[in-house]
Order: structure tokens, then sequence, then C-alpha cells
């Protein structure tokens, strides 16, 4: 009865979750990584997807697009709209940017290697905990 439960428990949770990660990777945020992750261009640098900290957005600086995932037959369709980059206050936009609608509601994007945040960039984040 025992082992019918935990066959059922674990079956639920691959469905639930579709082979994907679900939940936390417990990592820190320069530890993500996936094969079609998040991230924008800009200017001819590719900005990506760092985590969720507070950003306190500047003017706009153009326009960040959002290109094509080549994973899993996506044949080269954007994976969603392109928004608006601004900078982020106290980094140059070559190192990060601010993506989102409108100034008040944005990501931060950062154009780096996945390794290590640029010095500025972990200052931010430092001093959003």
């Amino acid at each position: 009865m025992f082992a019918k439960h935990c066959v059922r428990t674990l079956m639920v949770a691959l469905l639930v979750c579709g082979g994907t990660a679900c939940g936390s990777d417990g990592g820190t945020s320069t530890q993500k990584s996936s094969a079609c992750a998040r991230f924008f261009t800009f200017e001819g640098r590719e900005y990506r997807d760092v985590g969720d900290f507070p950003v306190e957005a500047g003017s706009r600086v153009g326009t960040a697009v959002q290109p094509a995932c080549d994973q899993h037959g996506a044949d080269g369709e954007k994976r969603g709209p392109d928004k608006a980059a601004y900078e982020v206050k106290g980094v140059s936009a070559d190192v990060a940017i601010a993506v989102g609608d409108d100034p008040d509601d944005v990501e931060i994007f950062v154009s780096y290697d996945g390794t290590e945040l640029p010095p500025e960039v972990q200052k931010l984040e430092d001093a959003s905990r």
C-alpha cells in the first residue's frame, strides 16, 4: 500500500512539474541555468536574467529585444514581446539594463558571462537584502 502511494505521488509530481525544474534550485542568482533562459538583446549585447531584486530605473535608453529560443522546435519564433530598456541607476547600460513596460515595474538584466555578477550589480543585490 505504501509503495503504491509513493508511486502515485511521484507520478503526480512529474505531471505537475512537466519535467522542468520545479521549485527553487537552492542556488544563488548567479547560478541560474537553463537551455533557454530568459534574456534580452540590446545594442548588440546579450543581457541575462539574474534574479528578482529591486532596482531603480533611470531614463529610457531604447528597446530590449527578446530573441527566439532554439530549444524544443521553436523554429526561431520570438519568445516574448520587445520591452522598454531603462538605465539602472548607478550602473552603466553596458553592464545592466532595467526591462519592463514602465520604469516603476522593471526587472534587471545583466550583460555578463554567468559566473560572477559584475561588482556594481552585486552591490545592488546585496543592498536589496
